[in-house]
């Protein structure tokens, strides 16, 4: 039976040096320039001070949720245009009793690097950290870069611990103050405000902006369906202007594999907004390979497919996987814990997720009823 938990033995490197090595291994494989490769390690390096020299250990003591095995990072590769975008999703403040503090201050942090603008990110942070009365929201991080373009970055709101009423509440009092809210009625008139945890409903889990101040930065909102089949993941998708079902479903199928019709284990959607839209203007669809799929030699297979039929060389990807993997790739499962598909952008918009299971089993949040988000 492929392993899922306990692949990479970091117990004797710090938390900042397993991820940078990740980071570096995955740029080498995908033959991303160099002096772009110490740009974005001096960055991590800086918003990871917190918890860059902590020991990994061999047991999750001090648990984030970013991963169902606690640790505190994943990374993701992007295969759409002339060249593969790398990405990285961490929790600045999971080792901190009071997390917002080293959290805000990441945001703070990339302020003053090119193209990064906090204006629209300042103007919520107070309703999801701040409001009297209420567990502030988790905060998490990313940054994305592709060869060519100065990197850019994001922050990832969790929803996760609220109960649904106020999710939704703090979802629309979010969107209105952002200009969005005819947007958001829009989809809530169509799909409801997300707060079914039943078979076959959804959820909010996370709410998401690009730290950017131009035209085209997202708000982003996350759910997590449960036990939905394919068909409604897609309709649900469909709230997107620029969703294509058809598309959609062909991709979606090749991923959960030909006999199934169910979306798997907590398929997610994340539907982007834009000011000035009437509607969501994008959809994204994560699927959940390792109950997908027996082991990562079959993931791999599945990927590759809707690589070469979305006209994306696979050579890229074969060599990240080779790179990253701790051991055959029939022996275990979770390297990629998810793939997302996205449409209407353009063709080959498929992110694969990776995780770097270090603990010996899943490290569930407190108190809460689901594992939340994986990005």
């Amino acid at each position: 039976m492929a392993t899922r938990y306990a692949l990479f033995d970091a117990a004797d490197e710090s938390f900042g040096a397993f991820v940078c090595r990740q980071w570096a291994s995955a740029a080498s494989a995908l033959r991303l320039p160099a002096d772009g490769l110490r740009r974005t390690e001096t960055i991590l390096r800086e918003v990871l001070a917190d918890w860059f020299d902590a020991p990994v250990g061999r047991e999750c003591r001090i648990p984030s949720y970013v991963a169902a095995d606690g640790f505190p990072a994943e990374l993701s590769v992007n295969w759409s245009g002339d060249r593969p975008e790398l990405r990285i999703l961490f929790d600045a403040g999971f080792r901190s009793p009071r997390p917002a503090e080293p959290a805000r201050a990441v945001s703070r942090a990339f302020a003053g690097l090119p193209g990064v603008s906090l204006d629209r990110y300042l103007s919520v942070e107070d309703v999801f950290l701040d409001d009297a009365g209420h567990e502030p929201a988790p905060l998490w991080h990313a940054m994305a870069w592709r060869p060519g373009e100065a990197p850019v970055f994001k922050a990832y709101f969790g929803l996760y611990r609220w109960d649904h009423r106020r999710r939704e509440a703090v979802t629309g009092q979010v969107m209105e103050r952002l200009g969005m809210d005819a947007a958001w009625r829009s989809t809530v008139r169509t799909h409801g405000s997300g707060s079914d945890s039943a078979p076959g409903g959804r959820e909010l889990e996370f709410f998401a902006l690009d730290l950017s101040g131009a035209p085209t930065a997202r708000a982003k909102v996350y759910y997590r369906h449960h036990a939905a089949d394919l068909d409604t993941v897609n309709a649900f998708a469909s709230t997107a202007r620029a969703h294509d079902p058809l598309h959609a479903a062909k991709v979606y199928r090749a991923l959960a594999g030909p006999d199934r019709k169910d979306a798997g284990e907590a398929a997610l959607t994340c539907l982007a907004f834009r000011g000035g839209a009437e509607r969501a203007v994008e959809a994204t669809t994560y699927l959940r390979m390792p109950g997908l799929c027996e082991d990562e030699r079959e993931a791999v297979r599945r990927v590759e497919a809707v690589l070469r039929d979305e006209g994306v060389p696979t050579g890229p990807y074969r060599a990240l996987v080779d790179a990253l993997a701790p051991g055959p790739l029939e022996s275990f499962t979770g390297l990629q814990e998810l793939v997302s598909h996205r449409t209407g952008r353009r063709r080959g918009d498929v992110t694969t997720y990776l995780r770097f299971p270090v603990y010996p089993g899943p490290c569930p949040a407190p108190g809460t009823a689901a594992e939340p988000l994986r990005r």
